[in-house]
């Protein structure tokens, strides 16, 4: 069989798979490859110094899931203030979560690895949830963001995420992040950045900085909210998530 018609086969076979998988047909399939392609399997890119690996989807995947889970939670809780809001989305995007999904769906069939990676249960467990981002940031690249919403919702949250459930679990964000400084022997301090009667919407804005340097801020109208919410969106951040 010639060289082109088998590669077209396979590709056939490819474009059907990632249809399965993300529930409408994938238009440009390069983006897809490259959303399953670890740096460990990848090649230089022509004339840069540049990898041709699922890494930079993963940053675009990551930022266009957390706009359309915050989306998804807005609508689905008209009551619920800011810091639920926010707690709901570290929940749902930890790192743990992103893992459990990527492995619901079949995500570590499609990754592209160096084969002794494949052996280890952990990595690759860990490897599908940054896959899962890169996949996200590639369907937002091809299919637009409607479609991206679509797979969100009907293959992550709607199969595999109990909304109602996931509200009553409470985690003491502020809690995990003083655990995790302590562990790491790293200082954190709270900074007001605005006062209630400074500022124009009458919230508090409160900045935290690890070891000197500010890694999130958090606006409300009690200061002990803001910590909270800065806490949570540190957890993100951080990659941190309870034990349980």
């Amino acid at each position: 069989m010639p060289l082109t018609l088998f590669q077209n086969k396979k590709d056939k076979q490819t474009r059907a798979s990632i249809k399965q998988l993300i529930g409408f047909k994938p238009k440009n399939l390069k983006l897809y490859k490259k959303a399953f392609r670890h740096l460990s399997a990848s090649e230089n890119i022509q004339f840069t110094s540049q990898k041709n690996s699922n890494e930079r989807l993963e940053y675009l995947g990551d930022a266009v899931l957390d706009m359309v889970i915050a989306e998804i939670i807005f609508k689905k809780f008209p009551f619920k203030g800011e810091g639920f809001l926010t707690e709901v989305r570290s929940k749902i995007v930890s790192r743990k979560q992103l893992s459990f999904m990527a492995i619901k769906i079949g995500i570590p069939s499609f990754i592209e690895v160096e084969d002794v990676l494949h052996k280890n249960r952990h990595v690759m467990g860990s490897l599908a949830g940054n896959a899962l981002e890169a996949l996200v940031g590639a369907i937002y690249l091809d299919r637009g963001y409607g479609k991206t919403k679509s797979f969100v919702y009907k293959k992550l949250l709607k199969p595999h995420i109990d909304l109602d459930e996931i509200q009553n679990q409470y985690i003491n964000y502020k809690s995990l992040v003083n655990q995790w400084a302590q562990k790491h022997k790293k200082k954190l301090v709270f900074n007001v950045i605005k006062d209630k009667g400074d500022s124009k919407n009458g919230k508090f804005k409160i900045g935290l900085e690890v070891d000197g340097e500010e890694i999130c801020t958090a606006e409300n109208y009690s200061k002990k909210n803001a910590e909270k919410i800065c806490c949570a969106k540190a957890a993100t951040i951080l990659e941190l998530s309870p034990k349980t």
